[in-house]
């Protein structure tokens, strides 16, 4: 038993790991769409952005993660922040031509820590385009004094009825907003609009397990589940509340409204995950229907997931906790990039990043994202999995998978990678 005891404290020590920093790194804008090389993740997969109607003019938000730790003064005197807006992905003409953004503490950048480091939230303004243009791309421009240069996209409605376009969740400040969709339980924060505009919503709480994505090869749409509200109340604008649960929370101005505004409540080390119940879910990717039931079942779940990795690994204690370190690493940079109304390794991005790894490419639209995988030794010379955005009540980034069979034989090689220790 004792080997046994011994590799769970090493998988909860490695499921803790730090991911590597994020650096600034180039991505260019291709006609018809955005596309980016393969770099970073999270410039990669768009960096976090949103943006804020205030009546005449857009406001849009910018999460800059350096790859070193800076003072205010330093990131103001070493990066430089331009963008533009134009009518379309790829389109040529210009609704705000490049204009740079003269950084300033407190006006229109802070400086905030989360868990992969020192990281800087910027802002800018500009004008709504006259006449009928309902829709735009900013596209913003971030260029590092001490290298790298990274050109980002923020989809912005300029006419919309949708409340999340006027209101959103900002720190307990009332001064930054949150640019994810997730916030830990405990924590404090405003639900408020640019314009201070003093109001209630209605806030929900469902206590509810959404599913987890099934797989590229499952081309039968799962059935629609109805949820039951646990418990409800009502927010005031411009005043600080507690997240006090964790789970899916839903803002409305009123009961009848179509959409609203989402956030999770969660755990206070997510988007890391230490305990055995927690790491043995993400699992069901890479396990057949026993393996799955034996964890879930198991009276000790630590000896259990102890079990299942000895296993899989053939009893070998390296191979064990480098995969181990990778799998893990993987599941807490899809819960960071992916949460939506469900945590990230539940979505179909997850799903894909966690199993198949960082895209080497991928093409964003106005409507959808194509991850491009190129040749992965003989298994193919390149794939595409293409998630296509649809409307969602509870957020803005909802994504689904394009399901084909034909996926099969890409899909059960890289799973058994996994299975092998074969995972680069």
């Amino acid at each position: 038993m004792k080997h046994l005891i011994y590799l769970s404290s090493i998988l909860i020590v490695l499921a803790g790991c730090k991911s590597s920093s994020v650096k600034t790194q180039s991505r260019t804008a291709v006609p018809g769409g955005s596309s980016v090389n393969r770099s970073t993740d999270a410039f990669l997969f768009s960096v976090r952005s949103r943006f804020l109607d205030n009546g005449s003019q857009v406001r849009t938000y910018v999460h800059i993660q350096p790859d070193r730790e800076l003072t205010a003064a330093e990131f103001a005197q070493e990066f430089r922040v331009r963008f533009k807006v134009l009518p379309d992905y790829g389109s040529r003409q210009e609704l705000q031509a490049n204009k740079q953004v003269t950084l300033a503490e407190g006006q229109n950048f802070t400086r905030k820590k989360n868990s992969e480091g020192i990281y800087f939230t910027v802002w800018f303004d500009f004008p709504k385009p006259e006449g009928q243009v309902y829709t735009g791309v900013v596209m913003t421009e971030i260029t590092d004094a001490k290298g790298g240069m990274s050109t980002h996209d923020t989809f912005v409605r300029f006419h919309s009825g949708k409340v999340g376009d006027y209101y959103t969740i900002f720190d307990a400040e009332g001064k930054t907003p949150l640019l994810e969709n997730f916030v830990h339980q405990g924590d404090t924060v405003q639900l408020a609009s640019l314009n201070k505009t003093d109001t209630s919503f209605y806030i929900f709480h469902y206590n509810f397990d959404f599913d987890v994505a099934l797989p590229p090869m499952a081309t039968l749409k799962p059935q629609p589940k109805r949820l039951f509200v646990d418990s409800s109340a009502r927010v005031p604008t411009n005043k600080a509340f507690t997240i006090k649960q964790e789970g899916l929370h839903y803002i409305v101005r009123d009961t009848t409204d179509t959409y609203g505004i989402g956030v999770i409540g969660v755990a206070d080390r997510f988007p890391r995950y230490t305990y055995a119940q927690q790491l043995a879910r993400p699992l069901v990717y890479m396990s057949t229907n026993q393996e799955i039931n034996d964890l879930r079942n198991g009276n000790e779940p630590k000896r259990s997931l102890d079990r299942y990795w000895l296993a899989v690994s053939n009893g070998n204690q390296q191979t064990a906790k480098r995969t181990i370190a990778a799998f893990y690493r993987r599941v807490e940079r899809a819960n960071n990039l992916f949460t939506s109304y469900k945590e990230g390794w539940k979505t179909d991005r997850g799903m894909v990043y966690i199993i198949m790894g960082p895209p080497n490419r991928v093409n964003r639209s106005k409507d959808r994202e194509v991850w491009v995988y190129t040749k992965r030794n003989s298994q193919f010379s390149e794939i595409n999995f293409t998630f296509n955005k649809r409307n969602n009540q509870f957020v803005e980034d909802h994504y689904e998978l394009a399901r084909f069979v034909e996926f099969q034989p890409i899909w059960y090689p890289a799973v058994e990678a996994w299975r092998n220790g074969e995972i680069e």
